[in-house]
C-alpha cells in the first residue's frame, strides 16, 4: 500500500470519527480507486455507507483480501443479527444530563452520559453528545488562525488569472460555454488543492467558506480586468464559470 492510499485512509477515518460521513466516504472511495485491494479502505467504507447490502459487500471484500479478519467477521455477524430482531424490551428511562427534567432513552456512545434529542448528534458510529463531538472536531479541524487568509489569498490570486482568461477563451469558440461545464471543475479542483497545500493540508472548519468567497471575488476581478483591457465581457461563460468555480471550491475544501 503506497503512502497516498495510507493518507487517504487516515483522512477518511478522521472524518468518520467527527461525523463527516460524506467526506469520509469520498476519501475511502478515492483510496480504493488507487488500490482496489486496500482492505483497510473497504473496512472504513463499511462504516460510512448506508444500506446493509453495501455494508455486507464491504465486509465480504475484506474477508476476500484478509480471510479471518475479526472486524469484518464481527460486522457480518452484526448484520445477521439485525435481520432477526430480538423481542422488544421496555427501554430504560433516563434524564438528560443537560436538561434534568427531560426524560430520554439515549446515551452518548463515547462518554455514556444520558442525552435528550436536543443534545444528541447523530454520527456514522451512533449518537454522541455535543461535547464529545466538539472534542473530536478540535483534533480534526487543526487549522491555525493564519491559515484562512493564506488559503484565501492563494485562491484569490489564481481565481483572478482563471477568471480573466477562461471565460474569454471559451467565448471565442463556437458553443464555448458548453466547454466551461467540463473545464471548470478540474481547474477549480486544482486551485482548491493549491490552497490546501499552501496551509500544509491543515483542515479548518470554515476554509471552504473563505476560499469560496475568495474564488468568487477573484473571478469577478479577473473578468473586470479583462473588460477594462480589451472591452470584452463574455457574460454567459463567466456566470457559468463562477457558479461552478464556487461550488467546486466549497465541495473540495469542506
Amino acid at each position: 500500500m503506497n503512502r497516498e492510499v495510507e493518507e487517504l485512509i487516515r483522512q477518511g477515518m478522521a472524518a468518520a470519527r467527527v461525523g463527516e460521513k460524506e467526506e469520509a466516504r469520498r476519501h475511502f472511495e478515492e483510496a480504493l480507486r488507487l488500490d482496489p485491494n486496500a482492505a483497510a479502505a473497504w473496512l472504513g467504507l463499511s462504516g460510512v455507507v448506508d444500506s446493509p447490502e453495501e455494508k455486507r459487500r464491504c465486509f465480504q471484500r475484506v474477508l476476500e483480501l484478509e480471510p479471518g479478519n475479526a472486524e469484518a467477521l464481527a460486522g457480518l455477524a452484526w448484520l445477521d443479527r439485525q435481520q432477526t430482531p430480538a423481542p422488544a424490551e421496555a427501554p430504560e428511562v433516563l434524564y438528560c444530563a443537560n436538561h434534568p427534567t427531560v426524560e430520554t432513552v439515549l446515551r452518548c456512545n463515547r462518554c455514556n452520559k444520558p442525552i435528550c434529542v436536543k443534545c444528541a448528534v447523530q454520527t456514522p458510529v451512533g449518537y454522541r453528545c455535543k461535547e464529545c463531538v466538539a472534542e473530536l472536531q478540535a483534533h480534526y479541524f487543526n487549522a491555525q488562525a493564519w491559515d484562512y487568509p493564506i488559503a484565501a489569498a492563494v485562491t484569490l490570486f489564481l481565481s483572478i488569472f482563471v477568471g480573466a482568461f477562461l471565460p474569454w477563451l471559451m467565448s471565442m469558440l463556437p458553443y464555448g460555454w458548453l466547454f466551461v461545464f467540463f473545464l471548470t471543475p478540474p481547474i477549480s479542483g486544482g486551485i482548491a488543492e493549491a490552497a490546501r497545500r499552501a496551509v500544509g493540508r491543515r483542515r479548518g472548519k470554515y476554509t471552504w467558506l473563505t476560499t469560496s468567497a475568495a474564488g468568487v471575488l477573484g473571478g469577478v476581478l479577473g473578468i473586470l480586468i479583462l473588460w477594462r483591457q480589451i472591452g470584452v465581457m463574455p457574460w454567459l461563460t463567466f456566470l457559468i464559470f463562477i457558479v461552478l468555480h464556487a461550488s467546486t471550491l466549497s465541495m473540495r475544501l469542506r
